[in-house]
């Protein structure tokens, strides 16, 4: 199920809480995970899921709490599984909440780090953003999935990290931050599926919850 808003990472905690209130920004699109192509699955399940042990944290203070850092991980993740038809819907529960409607219930943990500099974050501040600054975001992904009815446990991690550049005339690059962004998320949801299914994740022959 997608959630509009809260796609692209609330893009992008809506563009950095506006770019500063009044800069703009520029993304890079990761520099860690290249691009792969993972084997398609047939069964296209159902998954719900839910953040576990998750930690978010930002040097000059957090947009969001680790939670829904969490969640917004989620959802780009598995909307880009969605979107690649490698499942066939995906809905987010609490925690210790999932249901029988589900074929698999993904519960993902690890961290979120936004790298800055506060100095240069008051110095781009006091001059409106005239002067920029940078804030590295440092992913570390992990994903533990269970078959609903077999039990079986699945583990997938990654590690990626990505660049905003804070600058009050950047606006014009906005439509290639989203871009990188959302390339960012697709490499990452492919590794991770890639993982989970080179274990033996989504291969069932059963028919998915909800299907004849």
């Amino acid at each position: 199920m997608k959630i509009p808003f809260l796609t692209l990472l609330g893009r992008f905690y809506a563009a950095l809480f506006i770019a500063g209130l009044t800069g703009c920004a520029y993304v890079t699109e990761g520099s860690k995970l290249g691009p792969i192509t993972p084997q398609a699955n047939a069964m296209r399940p159902m998954i719900e899921h839910t953040v576990g042990d998750f930690a978010f944290t930002m040097d000059g203070g957090g947009l969001v709490t680790d939670h829904l850092a969490g969640v917004l991980i989620n959802q780009n993740v598995l909307n880009a599984w969605l979107d690649k038809a490698y499942i066939r819907d995906h809905e987010a529960v609490a925690p210790g909440e999932f249901t029988e409607r589900t074929d698999y219930r993904l519960t993902l943990s690890g961290s979120q780090h936004g790298e800055s500099s506060i100095a240069m974050q008051i110095v781009s501040g006091l001059t409106l953003f005239i002067i920029p600054y940078t804030v590295t975001q440092h992913y570390d992904i992990r994903f533990t999935l269970v078959d609903a009815k077999s039990g079986m446990s699945y583990a997938a991690k990654v590690e990626e990290a990505n660049k905003a550049y804070m600058e009050l005339f950047l606006w014009l690059a906005l439509p290639f931050a989203a871009h990188n962004e959302q390339t960012l998320f697709e490499r990452i949801a492919d590794h991770l599926y890639d993982q989970l299914y080179r274990q033996g994740a989504f291969q069932t022959t059963r028919a998915p919850v909800g299907l004849p």
